[in-house]
């Protein structure tokens, strides 16, 4: 076997090896992306619940359409 087959050989396995290491990475990466994809769905689903339980209750009592931040506790 020449020095330039030896080499060739030994360039192929080592692209080979990258190869194989870029694969696992992207594996992996692809692993992350499904997994924060949904998370943002669930995160969007609450959001929405939360949204109209919100309207609901502002529909259900219009004389206290404003700011529940501005209203004062029972208490006082």
């Amino acid at each position: 076997m020449s020095d330039e087959t030896r080499d060739a050989k030994a360039r192929l396995i080592e692209l080979e090896i990258q190869i194989a290491h870029v694969q696992r990475l992207y594996e992996q990466l692809n692993e992350v992306v499904t997994e924060e994809a949904l998370r943002a769905d669930r995160i969007q689903h609450k959001l929405d619940t939360l949204t109209n339980q919100v309207r609901d209750l502002k529909n259900k009592s219009p004389e206290s359409a404003g700011d529940p931040l501005d209203e004062k506790p029972p208490h006082y």
